[in-house]
């Protein structure tokens, strides 16, 4: 750390005297240690920008894998969680070799509380940029060696560090996000546990599961991953209906390798609840929805394998302007740490890039963003477009209301745009240079560079977008429906969801579709295919909310199955007798059985309070013969938490998420039908008890 006063136990790095006051720069340990150490890793952690100390502590571990004889897939290192770390040994040396110039000489504007000016900003932007590359060249790529001369993959985790973070997944097998916290769905019956706090810990957003997913696709990586629904509430309060939106929200942003947080391990002797980590959610097999799991699991595995078969389809490239984060609130021990919590409001959320990104996704066009380095590495097709050196193939490039830029990056851009590609710069050119050390001639660069982009300036990107024949979801922007679009060699297909309050029925044209398709349910494995034709250019999708299908083009000429479309017809069944509830599994006991003349909860009853575990629902229903012939589905307005569903004796399958619902095959409902919902609940009221006994 850079102080003007002596600390101690620290070690004297430089002195200098700068206009006529005396600098010294001393070196110390930020004393953190690691997190809930396994045996044998206490200490303090390692120095994230020093390959020596990573060499240092790879060693002990190279014969235990060595003793796995390759049973392990993969080596993951979690979220970079480092605080106050800003320095290491050879960082001096570094500096002066990428920034060209000695960062001793500038004391006096590092120990300053708040950068005043733009080349104070430049002087800060550069040590950033020289910790970003530290963190990857020392870091990360060593990391990533080590796990292949192991003969195993590398998967991590970058975000939390001080670097930028596409070029950090980018150097690994498998890069990692995080869907971190709850997120208030306007899902009807989508529910938040009231004690999470979203000013501390900020609400997930799916353009930072995007920055891992875009470094995957664009050199083409097979597998995107996800710590998932971490922190979605309390342990005890979390059911399965929460986790799927953000599950399919998550495969929205381009994951389609999916972990749980989490499955802490709890010794089967421990009485229940066990082991418990404090950042839920909990998934292991103390969980209150163990027993649902294999329905979740069957869903994401069903999505995953269709994911994994394909790659990303996104047509447009939207840059990622690490440099203004970098010039951006600096001042004395300042570093910008790529949080995924509050901290991202400021580098993410309340910036041009995410105003932009947004327009682009909520009016129907998918794009991946890329970085400086990313960009030195395309290819110039002769029909104008991008390829990546993962095989993706890009027809134009955004630069989003960016006020710093590098000379190579500006001059590679200038060059494209004198030969004819589609690159532009939406609201503004950039105003500044990125770097402290400047000269005339570079300025002279920087000017002839700039002479091209003059006209490249964009406030409405629609017309520009359509000029370069950019795909265009504009039904599915007008229904506020989210997608994914992927291609394979079958052809395109898209993931779609509603995540919204509302229905959305309608037809729509797709800009990948045509001729035969399959619309999938990947929840209740239902088919339907279509055909679209001449005259029938667009088909019928219909969403509640929280519902998803894959749409997927077919390579059949001719079909001969049809989609029936007819209005759609909601009617409230109307229950006759009493409503009888029988407890049959739980704690602390059993409460007698119950009977209401309505449908409620069991929890309306004072005997149920602390009741958790599994209660059966008997009723009785009459329908008519016009609703018997018009009825496909049984739909729950809610359901506290899961429920299996047998009508007239016929199991019908488990209700876990919503839109609770259920398909009733065509014969089986009658006159007067008998309904049974074998209801499970989470353990909230149960622990409360066991709270209440302590």
């Amino acid at each position: 750390d850079a102080l003007p006063i002596y600390l101690s136990n620290s070690t004297l790095i430089a002195t200098e005297k700068i206009k006529g006051k005396t600098y010294s720069l001393f070196q110390t340990l930020t004393n953190q240690k690691v997190k809930r150490a396994a045996p044998g890793g206490e200490g303090l952690v390692m120095d994230h920008f020093s390959k020596q100390a990573f060499s240092a502590y790879q060693k002990s571990f190279i014969p235990l894998l060595q003793k796995s004889k390759g049973n392990l897939r993969a080596i993951y290192t979690d979220s970079y969680e480092v605080y106050g770390a800003n320095w290491t040994d050879h960082l001096l040396e570094k500096f002066s070799l990428w920034n060209g110039y000695d960062l001793r000489k500038k004391l006096d504007i590092l120990v300053k509380d708040k950068a005043e000016t733009e080349e104070e900003n430049h002087i800060w932007a550069d040590y950033h940029r020289t910790i970003s590359r530290l963190v990857q060249d020392e870091f990360t790529k060593n990391f990533h060696q080590f796990a292949k001369e192991q003969g195993v993959q590398s998967r991590d985790q970058a975000h939390g560090s001080p670097g930028n973070l596409i070029d950090l997944y980018s150097e690994v097998n498998i890069p990692e996000s995080e869907f971190f916290g709850s997120k208030p769905y306007q899902i009807p019956g989508y529910r938040i546990d009231p004690d999470y706090d979203s000013t501390t810990f900020g609400i997930p957003d799916i353009k930072i599961i995007k920055l891992a997913s875009s470094a995957a696709h664009f050199y083409g990586k097979k597998l995107v991953s996800s710590e998932t629904a971490t922190w979605l509430g309390n342990h005890f309060k979390v059911s399965l209906a929460q986790v799927k939106p953000v599950v399919d929200e998550v495969m929205l942003g381009g994951v389609n390798h999916l972990f749980y947080h989490g499955a802490t391990y709890s010794p089967p002797e421990v009485k229940w609840p066990g082991w418990l980590f404090y950042a839920s959610t909990n998934f292991n097999y103390n969980s209150h929805f163990w027993n649902v799991m294999p329905e979740l699991n069957g869903y994401i595995e069903r999505c995953q394998t269709r994911l994994q078969n394909s790659t990303s389809d996104a047509e447009i490239m939207l840059y990622f302007p690490m440099e203004d984060i970098w010039h951006h609130e600096n001042g004395r021990g300042k570093l910008h740490t790529m949080e995924l919590h509050a901290n991202s409001r400021i580098w993410m959320k309340k910036t041009a890039f995410a105003h932009w990104a947004n327009l682009l996704q909520n009016n129907g066009f998918q794009a991946d963003y890329v970085s400086d380095e990313m960009l030195s590495k395309l290819r110039l097709n002769p029909n104008k477009t991008f390829s990546s050196p993962g095989g993706q193939t890009y027809k134009i490039l955004f630069l989003p209301a960016v006020d710093y830029l590098s000379l190579e990056t500006l001059e590679l851009i200038s060059k494209w745009i004198q030969l004819g590609y589609p690159v532009y710069f939406l609201e503004h050119w950039p105003q500044n240079r990125n770097t402290y050390q400047w000269a005339d001639d570079l300025q002279v660069r920087w000017d002839n560079a700039k002479q091209q982009i003059l006209l490249r300036v964009l406030g409405d990107p629609r017309d520009a977008l359509k000029k370069h024949g950019v795909a265009h979801e504009e039904n599915l922007a007008e229904l506020g429906l989210t997608y994914f679009r992927k291609k394979s060699t079958n052809g395109f297909s898209y993931f779609i969801a509603n995540l919204g309050a509302e229905a959305k029925e309608s037809r729509i044209k797709l800009a990948k579709i045509n001729g035969a398709f399959k619309i999938v349910n990947p929840l209740t494995q239902k088919e339907i295919l279509g055909k679209i034709d001449a005259k029938q250019k667009d088909l019928f999708l219909r969403l509640e909310p929280g519902e998803t299908v894959f749409i997927e083009q077919l390579a059949i000429p001719k079909i001969s199955t049809k989609i029936v479309t007819s209005e759609y017809v909601k009617n409230e069944v109307v229950i006759h007798g009493p409503i009888k509830i029988d407890f049959v599994h739980g704690n602390p006991a059993l409460p007698k059985s119950l009977q209401f003349d309505k449908t409620n909860f069991w929890t309306i009853d004072s005997t149920t309070q602390y009741f958790t575990g599994q209660g059966i629902y008997k009723l009785k229903f009459n329908l008519d013969s016009i609703a018997i012939a018009q009825t496909n589905f049984l739909h729950f307005s809610d359901i506290r938490d899961w429920a299996k569903v047998r009508i007239n004796g016929k199991e019908l399958g488990t209700m876990w998420s919503i839109p609770f619902k259920v398909e009733v095959p065509n014969g089986l409902l009658k006159e007067e039908n008998e309904l049974e919902l074998e209801v499970s609940n989470v353990s909230a009221n149960y622990i409360r008890l066991l709270d209440q006994k302590k």
